[in-house]
């Protein structure tokens, strides 16, 4: 069992936010940007680190970027048809894992091995949790910032000319 990458975090929380508030139109970076921000206020958040981030979510087919002026980032699915177990996959590989902790490749005592059992059994759970949960349900459950919060993060990050 493992933890989840702040990655794949950062990219549940903009997409449950795209889900929340797109409406069918593209939500724009600098959007998505002002909410993690104001989500995770501790953090510093690089807009290329994010930027690499909605690539990798756009790459997998969970987003369709928009370009120009009005664009941004669609959800290419309904949320109610992406799981959480999805994007996990997709950013960091199985959430499963299929081997033993201390051997590389089959073991011939894995059937037998009472802690790959109970390994298993967690990872089990977790991959239930996470597939039962899509982005509809995620984005149900957060409690957003409020949109004037968002936008003073927005104005505040704009490049001055």
């Amino acid at each position: 069992m493992r933890s989840l990458s702040k990655k794949t975090r950062y990219a549940f929380h903009g997409l449950a936010y795209i889900a929340a508030f797109s409406r069918g139109k593209p939500i724009p970076f600098d959007e998505i940007l002002a909410y993690l921000r104001a989500y995770s206020q501790k953090l510093t958040l690089s807009p290329g680190y994010i930027a690499k981030i909605f690539q990798d979510v756009a790459r997998a087919g969970f987003t369709q970027a928009a370009s120009g002026p009005g664009g941004g980032y669609l959800l290419a699915r309904e949320p109610e048809t992406v799981c959480m177990v999805d994007i996990i996959e997709a950013l960091e590989g199985p959430l499963v894992s299929q081997c033993c902790l201390l051997s590389v490749g089959d073991c011939p005592r894995q059937s037998r091995c009472g802690v790959r059992s109970v390994i298993r059994e967690a990872e089990m759970a977790q991959y239930r949790v996470f597939e039962g949960e899509t982005l509809a349900t995620l984005a149900a459950k957060v409690e957003f910032p409020e949109p004037s919060v968002i936008q003073a993060l927005r104005e505040r990050d704009k490049p001055t000319r």
